[in-house]
């Protein structure tokens, strides 16, 4: 009985071909998701960030103490490890108050969702210390 030995190109085209950049947004996601319970809740928001002429406008989808899924139609003006500042505005039915809200707060972008047009943000800041804008 005769050993053959492949060579490298033999060897690539017998390992399946894996998208290793894929897995890691998988992994990454699945861990986020199982980091803090999200509310899924339509919040107006705005985000900034260095180099924008005017703030994205957008709306949450879900939000947890950790971040927020937000949709927008500007997505594509965000990277993955932009630092931006999100303002989240609270309305009075779910705050108590008698008017809107603002809650400004650093984050950071995990992701850009195209099939969802929107962005996934880990706050810098813990959302209970976002700063409260008056008006």
């Amino acid at each position: 009985m005769e050993a053959r030995v492949q060579n490298s190109e033999e060897k690539r085209k017998l390992a399946p071909s894996f998208d290793f950049k894929r897995k890691s947004e998988v992994l990454r996601e699945i861990a986020e998701r199982r980091k803090s319970v999200r509310l899924s809740h339509h919040f107006s928001a705005k985000l900034s960030k260095v180099g924008l002429h005017l703030p994205v406008n957008g709306v949450t989808e879900n939000v947890s103490p950790g971040g927020a899924f937000i949709k927008t139609k500007d997505w594509r003006e965000f990277r993955f490890h932009d630092q931006i500042v999100v303002t989240l505005f609270i309305p009075p039915t779910f705050s108590g108050q008698v008017k809107n809200i603002g809650l400004k707060g650093s984050a950071v972008v995990l992701r850009r969702v195209e099939k969802n047009d929107g962005v996934a943000v880990q706050f810098s800041t813990p959302f209970r210390q976002f700063e409260r804008l008056s008006g």
